[in-house]
């Protein structure tokens, strides 16, 4: 990793007065633990002679380690006091899981990546006198994320189709946060070409709002009196790309406004 700050849960490093830096004073040739690994789950087939493919998955979640330090411009004294040790302690060693985006001067694209993370830290003394940190990185996905994106169509018809793009670098299909807004009485069908999903809820009612929260696959509405989880199919729409096309056709069966929302995967180490 070549940068000199970071922000966390809406601060900088630097805020501090703190700078990533490098105690050991390595050549700069550097292995780089991508994180993403993929395991295969394989079946055998005429007696060991090929093997099928069964299921894959990602064994671990992102972790890197890095070193902080006093930056020497805004300091006399670049040793770390009690309460500057303290106060790093409290901002970075949290409790849950929050945004991390590493702030890179040569490749400023990698701005737009950012993890869900939180650190374990440790301390780098020299003669009994505290100069440095090392960072552990934890996060909770073997990848990274670029920016929500958020897209919204109003009044579509009955039968009309949009186009929504994944720029994900992972191929797998997955829900999204969905929100439709119902403006006309009937059994509401949503379907998209790319992944083959049919997401079908019936009886729904003018100015009803369905929403669905992809993560966690919740279906809610605004209606009291529609007994949702009677009338839903439960095969929530899935959008995603493969290898050769990013572009999901989604179609709606009734009048009604609909916005999707996702995050895309960047594959990309910390």
């Amino acid at each position: 990793m070549y940068a000199v700050d970071f922000e966390y849960d809406g601060q900088l490093l630097s805020q501090f007065g703190f700078m990533i830096c490098d105690f050991n004073g390595s050549s700069g040739v550097t292995t780089i633990d991508t994180g993403y690994t993929i395991s295969f789950t394989k079946i055998a087939r005429n007696s060991g002679r090929h093997y099928g493919l069964a299921n894959t998955q990602f064994e671990d979640c992102l972790t890197a380690t890095f070193q902080i330090a006093k930056c020497p411009d805004d300091c006399l004294d670049e040793e770390i006091t009690d309460d500057e040790y303290r106060d790093i302690v409290r901002w970075l060693n949290r409790h849950q899981f929050l945004p991390l985006r590493i702030i890179n001067e040569i490749e400023q694209d990698k701005q737009s990546c950012y993890y869900n993370a939180s650190f374990n830290i440790r301390k780098i003394a020299v003669n009994d006198r505290l100069y440095g940190l090392e960072l552990t990185v934890e996060t909770d996905a073997p990848f990274g994320y670029g920016f929500p994106v958020n897209k919204q169509w109003n009044n579509l018809a009955a039968g009309e189709t949009v186009d929504l793009y994944d720029y994900s670098d992972d191929t797998k299909f997955f829900v999204p946060d969905m929100s439709i807004k119902v403006l006309e009485a009937g059994n509401l069908k949503i379907t998209n070409s790319l992944t083959g999903s049919s997401m079908e809820i019936k009886n729904c009612s003018v100015n009803e709002v369905i929403t669905i929260y992809g993560d966690t696959q919740v279906i809610t509405t605004s209606s009291d009196s529609h007994k949702i989880y009677n009338d839903f199919n439960f095969d929530f729409l899935r959008i995603g790309n493969t290898y050769k096309d990013k572009k999901n056709v989604i179609k709606v069966s009734i009048p009604c406004n609909l916005a999707i929302s996702y995050q895309p995967i960047i594959k990309d180490a910390l």
